[in-house]
């Protein structure tokens, strides 16, 4: 149940929605109380991500089975959207036992703690252009503007449950609904959700809990928000929790709790850890190769003959050496004699380890004298996968080979 950045004002946006998606609010005094709460909740995202130097967040997210913790984490986040430094503290429940976790990100380094011996692990990032915002409003995606919609149908249907306060400047959101209250609608997907995703077969498998498998249904949901007089969803707290059957018709009451703070906002400070005297493992991000895959590599050309496979030469990749993760070697094609085509391909090859986020991207010079590019991966546990004239998407998140003569992509480790 860890999270992750971008979660975090996801979080927060969930709040809303399962208030919203339970309850609508009362016309009073201070206006419609869906539509105020739902604009608290964007402009809190609109501010975090796009106001605010940084800010920390504390969330807890728990599951009981009748009344008996099985599931609980625990976070505080940090974040730091000037420096795009982001410092979390967690808790997690595992079999039973309570463990921790820490881990430090910014744009050059992640640094993660080993608890079981007080050791850290310090990843140098690859040095790419990255655009994308360090934490993203979720409300400028296409999913969150739809489920608005949702959420808007929905109400029109629900009573008038949660109520306003105001004190001081800040307002007070409040609702508590029962099994009577809650529409048919509501109840059939929230037994979806449940079955089929927070207490799927796997994860109540994984925790030792029975499965919820019928007669499934909310019997209360309560929520509290509180909105500060900057306009900042600072607190909230949801608790829900439902019955439902096991495969031997017993009755079980599951109940999900999550609460979340917002705070210090422009006064969080997030700092790397001191490491001086502490035992310390470098490594460099997304390094798929080193010295020992330092060799030669080949697989079979094969041509079909009178309806069987014959064996007319070889394909060979040839690592010459690997330093800091750049690669280099050869390519070149061996030939029986009888079958000899008029090119026979044969070229150095180069990575550089900074060209790309997600692959190890070969830079070669074919037999017509054209620049092109190809991508190299393991498999298996010493073996690769290579393949040239490659064509990337504008993103550089994926590409498509333009292979030709039934190339193999698939080469072998020869062991001399």
């Amino acid at each position: 149940m860890k999270f992750n950045r971008k979660s975090v004002i996801i979080s927060i946006f969930v709040l809303g929605v399962l208030i919203f998606a339970t309850s609508a609010f009362a016309d009073i005094m201070l206006g419609s109380g869906y539509n105020s709460l739902k604009d608290s909740v964007k402009a809190t995202a609109e501010k975090l991500t796009h106001e605010a130097d940084n800010f920390s967040v504390d969330y807890m997210v728990s599951i009981k089975v009748d009344g008996k913790t099985v599931d609980e984490s625990t976070e505080n986040g940090k974040y730091d959207l000037i420096n795009q430094a982001q410092e979390s503290n967690s808790t997690y429940f595992e079999k039973g036992q309570r463990k921790e976790r820490y881990s430090y990100n910014d744009p050059n380094k992640r640094i993660y703690k080993n608890f079981e011996d007080g050791s850290y692990n310090v990843v140098e990032k690859r040095k790419y252009s990255n655009e994308r915002p360090f934490i993203e409003n979720p409300f400028e995606e296409e999913q969150a503007k739809d489920a608005e919609k949702i959420m808007d149908a929905f109400v029109g249907s629900l009573k008038d449950v949660i109520q306003i306060e105001e004190s001081g400047g800040n307002k007070m959101y409040m609702g508590n609904i029962g099994d009577s209250e809650i529409p048919p609608l509501i109840n059939a997907i929230s037994s979806f959700a449940l079955k089929y995703s927070i207490l799927n077969e796997y994860t109540a498998e994984r925790l030792n809990i029975p499965s919820p498998k019928s007669n499934v249904y909310v019997k209360d949901a309560s929520g509290k928000a509180i909105e500060n007089e900057d306009g900042i969803l600072e607190s909230g707290i949801f608790t829900a929790s439902m019955s439902a059957e096991d495969s031997n018709g017993t009755e079980h009451i599951y109940t999900l709790e999550f609460t979340i703070d917002i705070k210090d906002i422009n006064n969080t400070i997030v700092a790397a850890p001191d490491l001086d005297g502490q035992k310390v493992t470098y490594s460099k991000e997304g390094f798929e190769f080193d010295e020992k895959y330092i060799g030669k590599y080949k697989n079979n050309i094969v041509k079909v003959e009178d309806n069987s496979f014959v064996k007319i030469g070889e394909r060979i990749i040839e690592i010459t050496s690997v330093e800091d993760g750049n690669v280099k070697g050869r390519y070149y094609e061996v030939y029986s004699e009888e079958y000899e085509p008029d090119i026979v391909r044969n070229f150095e090859f180069f990575s550089n380890h900074d060209d790309s986020e997600f692959y190890t991207i070969l830079n070669y010079t074919n037999n017509n004298g054209e620049k092109k590019q190809g991508v190299m991966h393991r498999t298996n546990l010493q073996d690769l996968y290579v393949s040239f004239n490659i064509t990337f998407d504008e993103d550089g998140s994926g590409y498509s080979a333009a292979n030709i003569d039934d190339f193999n992509s698939e080469f072998v480790r020869v062991f001399e």
